[in-house]
């Protein structure tokens, strides 16, 4: 057998399970936590937002027993994503919604776009001044689903807001191996509802962009933290510069 992911434990059947986000396998191999909870939230039951990407791997020390707060990671990812016709395996994420193709930062004010807090291909899917809290499932997890050549790449976010840790905002951004420049936003459960972020994509700068909304009241559908089905998707064609929305 290979070996599991980093963070994953093998259980007697031989799959690898993640003891601490594992609603069947939470704190401990078999342990299946009880209908009235909604997760495994740091291998405790709990009615936090579950993460819903299967096979999810967190980004390397975000989360677990620290508090994280305005960081950047670049990841290797196994196939090209692109948009706006530029594309990379060298990705970076933030703690604050964003996952950049190229030059990043970690700038947590938001504002209209294109914005010069970030000079190249960049998805905002919810920027804003998010925060990962320590003893918590909290982190950015990404992973891929389907199978060459036709695998997405998932970025799935599940933070609270800075000062405010009791409200959530879960939501994913998807990259497609098969379809260059599309990227997707899929929203589970955002507190404020679209009150304080900024929500689109921008090629740079300065240069093309589409936005969806910049700190509009219910521009996303709160959500709860049991919701497991995407309440929002928005669409971006970063090659002919269209955008398309569908609720849940």
């Amino acid at each position: 057998l290979l070996p599991c992911s980093t963070g994953y434990t093998r259980t007697p059947s031989g799959s690898c399970v993640n003891l601490l986000i594992d609603f069947n396998n939470c704190g401990s191999v078999g342990y299946v936590c009880a209908s009235s909870f909604t997760s495994c939230s740091n291998g405790v039951c709990s009615n936090a937002p579950a993460v819903l990407l299967p096979g999810a791997v967190a980004v390397s020390n975000w989360g677990g027993s620290l508090s994280v707060d305005d960081v950047v990671y670049t990841l290797s990812v196994p196939f090209n994503i692109s948009m706006y016709g530029f594309s990379t395996t060298t990705p970076t994420v933030t703690t604050n919604g964003v996952v950049c193709l190229s030059s990043c930062s970690n700038a947590y004010t938001n504002g209209n776009l294109p914005t010069s807090s970030f000079s190249g291909p960049t998805a905002l899917g919810y920027w804003d001044d998010l925060m990962i809290y320590a003893s918590t499932s909290q982190s950015v997890y990404y992973g891929t689903t389907g199978t060459a050549p036709n695998r997405s790449l998932v970025f799935e976010f599940y933070e609270s807001h800075y000062g405010q840790s009791t409200q959530y905002y879960h939501f994913q951004i998807v990259f497609y191996e098969n379809i260059p420049d599309v990227v997707d936003f899929l929203y589970f459960q955002i507190s404020d509802g679209g009150s304080s972020a900024t929500i689109g994509v921008q090629s740079s700068g300065s240069g093309s962009s589409i936005t969806y909304a910049v700190n509009q009241a219910n521009s996303v559908p709160v959500g709860t933290s049991a919701t497991n089905s995407p309440t929002l998707i928005l669409s971006f064609d970063t090659n002919i510069g269209t955008m398309t929305q569908t609720t849940g």
